[in-house]
């Protein structure tokens, strides 16, 4: 089984180093790094000629922003059965590759592997996951998966895309990882988590003066929400759109940071009612 790893890159060089050495470390050794290369700058390119003789790298240079429109190009370009998408600044356990190859061989019935991200170091990451093994569902996709956490095994089945409005750089700015797996979970793909497995990635704290970003992530989940629950008929995906809204309205009452949870109010609320298919 051969491992593609898909990787774009954008206003990161430091950080990309740390990536890079840990895949230098892989106990498993039969993968591919595809960089797409969004930066105007040639850096990137130069830091990998670093490591062209350590492991298969493939080299994109895309002129188009973009986090899903730019895996897609990655997703065209891979010769692995096995399919994960890194971030420029996470990094791998030296047998990360060996222990999701291991996982999908053992368990043939199993399409998807996720693991837990915490910062190298502490005991928390960016974001809430559960601390349990447990197989992946729709209802939990979100405390289960993050964008570097999955793996996906193909094994000769037909890719599926990242749906290009969705994730930094689109229309809606976020949930494209979990738009991802839920498609693969609609599809009778079976998935599981295991909690003791790791990626290290630095946690992201909440950032309450950057309403900008604020807003294009809310408008990301409201876009999933109108999609789960119209698209695909998951009616019961409502509850956490619904959830969200009210923990921001509580917000713009109860906390000093009402700005910032006015503009994630109204951006769910027009991402769930903007999104189309």
């Amino acid at each position: 089984m051969k491992v593609s790893l898909i990787m774009p890159t954008i206003n990161v060089t430091n950080e990309l180093i740390l990536f890079l050495d840990s895949l230098s470390r892989q106990t498993f050794k039969d993968f591919e790094l595809i960089v797409i290369d969004q930066n105007e700058h040639d850096e990137v390119f130069e830091i990998l000629k670093r490591y062209e003789k350590l492991f298969d790298i493939k080299y994109v240079k895309s002129d188009e922003k973009g986090l899903s429109l730019n895996r897609n190009k990655g997703l065209i370009l891979r010769n692995g059965e096995i399919v994960g998408f890194p971030d420029d600044d996470c990094e791998y356990d030296d047998d990360t590759l060996e222990k999701v190859v291991s996982f999908f061989k053992r368990k043939k019935n199993y399409k998807i592997y996720s693991c837990r991200t915490l910062e190298r170091g502490k005991n928390y990451g960016t974001g809430v996951m559960e601390t349990k093994d447990m197989n992946i569902t729709p209802d939990n996709v979100d405390t289960t998966v993050k964008s570097i956490t999955f793996f996906v095994n193909y094994n000769g089945d037909e890719i599926i895309l990242f749906d290009e409005q969705l994730g930094v750089g689109a229309t809606y700015g976020s949930g494209e990882e979990t738009d991802y797996v839920l498609t693969l979970l609609h599809k009778g793909y079976k998935g599981r988590y295991f909690a003791n497995d790791i990626i290290f990635h630095p946690a992201k704290k909440g950032n309450y003066s950057d309403l900008t970003r604020a807003y294009n992530y809310a408008l990301g989940f409201g876009a999933l929400a109108k999609k789960e629950v119209k698209y695909r008929k998951n009616r019961m995906y409502i509850f956490k759109y619904w959830k969200k809204i009210f923990r921001s309205f509580v917000g713009m009452l109860i906390t000093k940071n009402k700005d910032y949870h006015r503009v994630v109010l109204k951006g769910r609320r027009e991402g769930y009612k903007k999104y189309k298919m």
